[in-house]
């Protein structure tokens, strides 16, 4: 997701920058040849653009997925290897077909002085390549991602649920509280070891609390994200789809001119939620396993030292 946005925005830069070299040239006194490479600039550009963007938005609809096996299928997702990578793969490989229709449509026009379908193409054929990429770019991974996020929002609030944390199930064989590790067994001189590891019940359930309050808090967070997230490129994806439908709708009026403002600047914005996600969940989450690792090799230690000493 990452490469993705910033690939996507570094061809969005050069498409701008594009228009706005051409915008002050005079399209008239170009020649053939001149044409064409700006043609597969445009080619090139817009299909960079378009298939980061739709892989971006099914990274989105994988994240989902890892979610909802993490809280419905724990010892799946502890055992998953490279089924999200070979997912991922198959994503990239799917998104690159489904915007080759881009390279056969897209070129130059110079009355526009812009990169848009070719005017010889059927109408047909246009709504019909907009409507599909409107659909599998963000329809569908949109339906997917509200459905297993709804699943999982409702699972994390359901009334008395309570998950143990991994160390607390590891270590949850105690004795009662206040009893000595070291004990004489009939008097002896030599204390034996009884290597016992107690936690006070109120101290478990607290611990419990707190780790649920912030598994929950963790989850709603990253659903908050993913639905901003959804929201930002649905403007822009409306307008895309009223200009397909209608595509004689004057576009220069001050109403159309305000919202197509608005839905660029929410579009820009999905970078920033996609940042805040992977900055704040996929980054900070990645930490956890080697923090819980060494808390368990840090305890076999201190029991280590401790049977050492009594054996001397």
């Amino acid at each position: 997701m990452s490469i993705c946005d910033s690939v996507c925005l570094i061809s969005q830069f050069m498409q701008a920058l594009f228009h706005m070299i051409a915008g002050l040239q005079d399209p008239k006194g170009f020649s053939n040849d001149t044409i064409d490479q700006l043609s597969m600039f445009c080619k090139a550009d817009m299909y960079i653009m378009h298939a980061t963007s739709a892989f971006s938005v099914w990274c989105w609809v994988m994240l989902s997925v890892l979610r909802y096996t993490a809280v419905f299928h724990p010892f799946k997702y502890r055992t998953i290897w490279r089924q999200p990578r070979n997912a991922l793969s198959i994503m990239a490989i799917a998104g690159c077909l489904l915007e080759i229709w881009i390279p056969a449509l897209v070129s130059y026009v110079p009355d526009v002085r812009g990169c848009v379908e070719h005017p010889d193409t059927h109408l047909m054929t246009i709504q019909s390549v907009h409507m599909l990429d409107i659909l599998f770019a963000y329809v569908v991974p949109s339906i997917l991602r509200i459905v297993l996020d709804g699943i999982v929002l409702a699972h994390c609030y359901r009334p008395n649920l309570l998950e143990i944390p991994v160390l607390d199930r590891r270590y949850g064989i105690s004795a009662p509280s206040g009893q000595s590790a070291l004990s004489n067994n009939n008097g002896g001189d030599k204390p034996t070891m009884n290597i016992i590891l107690s936690f006070p019940r109120q101290s478990i359930s607290y611990k419990r609390e707190q780790f649920c309050k912030k598994k929950n808090a963790m989850i709603v967070r990253s659903l908050i994200i993913s639905v901003v997230n959804i929201c930002c490129n649905l403007p822009s994806h409306v307008l895309r789809v009223l200009w397909t439908v209608e595509p004689n709708q004057d576009r220069d009026d001050v109403v159309t001119s305000f919202l197509e403002a608005v839905s660029q600047l929410l579009y820009f914005g999905q970078f920033t939620c996609n940042a805040l996600y992977l900055s704040t969940t996929i980054y900070e989450t990645s930490t956890v396993p080697t923090k819980t690792y060494s808390v368990t090799i840090q305890s076999k230690i201190n029991v280590s030292k401790l049977l050492d000493n009594d054996d001397v």
